[in-house]
């Protein structure tokens, strides 16, 4: 027992000496700048978490199976679904335009880690930008919960679990009847 922790009290003398350095790139990057400190909207009440939900709908298909059709930063074609009423007035009309990017694809991994398409940066025509809150996501065929079991089950035999890595989850797709939901703050500023 004395041994342990004597290792261990050694072990912490030893990294007590450790010490963070500054990054000398950074420095030389940075000296002689100037930045300005950024403005707080200390006019603006940030208790207001009023929103108006807006419903999507893609114009067209968008699927992970097509790879050199869909890239990161790729443009997609939106339009709202259906009417959209504020304080009992129409808001938005069925059909108004709207865009969003592809902000990451990421890749099936072993084990039956599906596909997933990420969408961002979302506009609506008539409505600004910076008052849309989105995010939004979809996945593919998701096998990794019957994937694990199997493989686990298999390790008696050494080399038949490590079979199950070459199984890969499903495409992502997203369809023209899937929804999008933003949200629309109109009070933000």
């Amino acid at each position: 027992m004395n041994k342990i922790l004597s290792i261990f009290i050694l072990m912490l003398l030893f990294c007590a000496n450790v010490r963070a350095e500054g990054d000398f790139l950074v420095d030389k990057f940075l000296a002689g700048k100037n930045f300005p400190r950024p403005e707080a909207h200390i006019d603006y009440d940030y208790t207001s978490t009023e929103y108006i939900p807006v419903k999507l709908k893609v114009c067209g298909d968008i699927s992970t199976r097509d790879k050199r059709k869909y890239l990161f930063g790729e443009e997609v074609k939106l339009q709202v679904k259906s009417n959209v009423f504020y304080k009992n007035r129409l808001f938005l009309k069925k059909g108004t335009p709207a865009n969003a990017k592809i902000e990451q694809i990421v890749e099936s991994g072993m084990n039956g880690i599906p596909y997933y398409i990420y969408l961002g940066d979302f506009e609506i025509e008539g409505l600004e930008s910076s008052k849309i809150m989105a995010d939004y996501h979809k996945t593919g065929l998701n096998l990794v919960y019957w994937v694990y079991p199997f493989k686990w089950a298999l390790t008696f035999l050494p080399p038949s679990g490590i079979l199950t890595n070459l199984i890969k989850g499903g495409h992502a797709k997203i369809t023209t009847a899937d929804v999008i939901t933003v949200y629309y703050f109109p009070e933000w500023k």
